[in-house]
């Protein structure tokens, strides 16, 4: 049956319709990625950034910034310049970095670097550690774990008692478990506040993330 001219008419109003409608929806999903992921559960915070966990920064500061790494991960050894422009920038602010370990089983120095710089913490020197290895990364190994420590003047004996027996894998391990809980599948990690961040991993735009909460 030939359609009537009112009934073409319809027709096109729905089909316009439904062409705004799709295009719309289009242009919206090219619209920028927000910095902001997922949120965290108020039972889960306590988990992102315990007392005893490495951090520069107030322990009452208003943005609490926390990254989770590997050691042998690229993409940690890439941002980490990022990051510690980052933790200069903010010095005197009232932002505190956490760092937590998450090793990956597919590096397989990756443990036992975590534990090394847990053991440089004991001794003070926690963070030039945690320099040593992303800067230089590539030549990780057991022995440049023990080399890296004696550079810093870390004492070696104990040093390498220490990994031998594993002291601090329980630690390390604590913070695997806790990443888990947090949703952490793959590293870097990071967290501003109670909020995961994903967002460029560039200076500007984790300032921009980190002034937001600031101006809160």
């Amino acid at each position: 049956m030939p359609l009537t001219s009112d009934t073409k008419f319809v027709i096109s109003i729905l089909v316009a319709t439904a062409l705004f409608i799709g295009g719309g929806a289009y242009f919206a999903s090219k619209k920028a990625p927000s910095t902001e992921g997922r949120i965290i559960a108020d039972t889960l915070v306590n988990r992102l950034a315990p007392e005893d966990a490495q951090a520069i920064g107030p322990k009452d500061a208003k943005v609490t910034f926390v990254e989770f790494a590997d050691f042998q991960c690229p993409a940690c050894a890439s941002i980490h310049p990022t990051l510690k422009e980052l933790k200069e920038k903010y010095k005197d602010a009232s932002v505190r970095f956490v760092f937590r370990h998450y090793p990956l089983p597919q590096h397989p120095h990756a443990l036992k670097a975590a534990e090394a710089a847990v053991e440089a913490g004991k001794h003070n020197k926690f963070w030039e550690y945690h320099d040593q290895l992303f800067e230089n990364q590539s030549v990780i190994s057991p022995e440049t774990l023990v080399a890296f420590a004696e550079k810093l003047e870390i004492p070696k004996d104990a040093f390498v008692q220490a990994l031998d027996s594993n002291a601090n894998e329980a630690i390390v391990r604590r913070d695997i478990t806790d990443g888990g809980a947090l949703g952490v599948r793959g590293t870097p990690a990071l967290f501003i506040n109670n909020m995961e961040y994903k967002g460029k991993y560039s200076v500007e735009e984790m300032s921009k993330a980190i002034d937001a909460e600031l101006a809160k």
